[in-house]
């Protein structure tokens, strides 16, 4: 008698890191706060999937969140320049 398991369920990282960085991106937070954990979550994400991806969800996220709203008639052109560097692992801030 052979016995075969069922498949692991399909586990999104990308989904599941998106999930951790919301409360992160709470509109109670200072815009310039909330900006730079964006920054960190896309630094941190950029290996799970495609960098297309990677920032389609985190664009996403920042409408979800209000951020994008918060940053004003820029908000698209900021959310790009700050997504891309993340997927860069480049600090847009200037710090070290």
């Amino acid at each position: 008698m052979t016995i075969t398991a069922a498949p692991a369920p399909a586990i999104d990282l990308l989904e599941q890191g998106i999930e951790a960085m919301r409360p992160y991106l709470d509109s109670a937070l200072p815009v310039t706060e909330r900006i730079r954990n964006l920054w960190a979550g896309v630094a941190a994400a950029r290996d799970l999937a495609a960098a297309d991806v990677v920032e389609a969800e985190f664009i996403r996220l920042a409408q979800e969140t209000g951020l994008a709203r918060d940053l004003g008639r820029h908000a698209a052109e900021d959310l790009q320049h700050v997504i891309r560097w993340g997927l860069r692992n480049r600090d847009p801030f200037g710090r070290s």
